[in-house]
């Protein structure tokens, strides 16, 4: 597997954040904790960076952050979300940092780690087609069979995405 070097998207991921901050439909206390929380994952990918006698981690997802960070700049363009679904998506890089720390070898071995990183990873994905899911309703002003239509269509595409994943988790030599 080929590992892409994360400092060449820092740029893309402060260019976003910019971008957010100056057209994005947010308050100044999400702003700062949007913000905040992207230096932190920074400092993380920065620490943690790949070098040569340093064990990478056997799965990784902090790569998938630039895209995350696109589905934030979609709803901070919408002005009829509320903070909770940006608190949500806060969820996001959090649980991709523990997501990779458990990748990379901590003191939680075999079943137990496992199942936990099977947890995060669904966590993380079914926070990611809900938030595109609301960002499609609202971006589009769907209401009533339309919106019923698209969350089944979603929901079963996202349970299909989930379980597969769950199952490499759990059940493949990934880990």
């Amino acid at each position: 597997m080929t590992y892409f070097p994360p400092s060449l998207t820092y740029p893309f991921i402060l260019a976003l954040l910019v971008l957010i901050f100056i057209w994005g439909n947010i308050s100044m206390l999400l702003k700062a904790a949007v913000g905040v929380e992207t230096v932190l994952f920074l400092g993380y990918l920065i620490f943690n960076a790949p070098k040569k006698g340093r064990p990478a981690p056997v799965s990784n997802i902090l790569g998938l952050f630039p895209g995350h960070l696109l589905l934030l700049v979609a709803m901070s363009f919408l002005s009829s979300l509320g903070p909770g679904l940006f608190f949500l998506w806060m969820l996001i890089p959090a649980a991709s940092v523990v997501y990779d720390y458990l990748g990379r070898g901590s003191q939680i071995t075999g079943r137990a780690r496992k199942s936990i990183l099977a947890g995060l990873y669904c966590i993380i994905w079914a926070d990611v087609f809900f938030l595109l899911e609301r960002i499609i309703v609202v971006g589009r002003g769907y209401s009533g069979l339309k919106e019923i239509i698209l969350g089944v269509v979603l929901f079963v595409a996202a349970g299909w995405f989930l379980s597969i994943g769950a199952y490499r988790h759990l059940r493949g030599n990934k880990f």
